[in-house]
C-alpha cells in the first residue's frame, strides 16, 4: 500500500490485514471454497471469510460516505433494515464470491486501502477518535461511538479473528 500510515488505527488495520492475507495465501486455491471453518451461519470456507470482510468493509465505507454528504445512512444497508447478522453473512458470501481467488483478494485489498484513506483523513482532522461527530456512529442504545471504534470493529478485530480461524482450520483439516 502506497499510503503513508500515521494513525495508530491504520497500523493496527494494516498489521491484521497483512496477517490475514499471509494466512490466506497458505491455503491452496482449490481448498479455499471448502466449508470446513465454523463461522457465521455454520460451516464456511476461507473464501466466505474474505467475502464477509469485504461486505462489512463496503458497508462501513458507505456509512462514512453518507455521513460526509450529510445523510444518515441506511443501517446496516444492502437492503437489510435490521441487524440480521446471519442474513448479512449469507448475503456477503454470495455477493462477494468471485470466479477466481485473485479477484477476491484484489477486491479485499481495495476495500482495505479505502478504509485506510478514511482513517488517515479523519486522523488529520482530529475527528477519528471524537464521539458525537458522526450521527451514524450512534448505537441503538443512544451511546455515541467515535468513528475509530466503528472502523476497528469492522476491520482489525474481525481480520484477526478470520486469520485465527484460517490457521485453526489448517491445523485440523489440511
Amino acid at each position: 500500500m502506497a499510503l503513508t500510515l500515521k494513525a495508530p488505527l491504520s497500523h493496527a488495520i494494516s498489521k491484521e490485514y497483512g496477517s490475514l492475507i499471509s494466512s490466506l495465501r497458505q491455503i491452496p486455491a482449490e481448498k479455499r471454497t471448502i466449508r470446513t471453518i465454523e463461522g457465521t451461519g455454520g460451516k464456511v470456507s476461507v473464501a466466505d471469510l474474505i467475502a464477509y470482510q469485504i461486505g462489512w468493509g463496503s458497508l462501513l465505507i458507505g456509512w462514512y460516505e453518507a455521513g460526509i454528504n450529510g445523510r444518515v445512512p441506511e443501517m446496516p444497508g444492502e437492503g437489510f433494515a435490521t441487524w440480521d447478522y446471519l442474513g448479512l453473512a449469507k448475503h456477503f458470501y454470495l455477493k462477494y464470491a468471485f470466479d477466481h481467488f485473485l479477484q477476491q483478494e484484489a477486491a479485499f485489498q481495495d476495500i482495505v486501502e479505502r478504509i485506510l484513506e478514511i482513517v488517515e483523513r479523519e486522523h488529520l482532522t482530529g475527528n477519528l477518535d471524537k464521539a458525537g461527530v458522526w450521527a451514524w456512529c450512534t448505537l441503538p442504545s443512544g451511546k455515541l461511538w467515535p468513528l475509530s471504534k466503528w472502523i476497528r470493529v469492522n476491520t482489525a478485530s474481525p481480520y484477526k479473528k478470520a486469520s485465527l480461524l484460517i490457521k485453526k482450520s489448517q491445523s485440523l483439516s489440511w
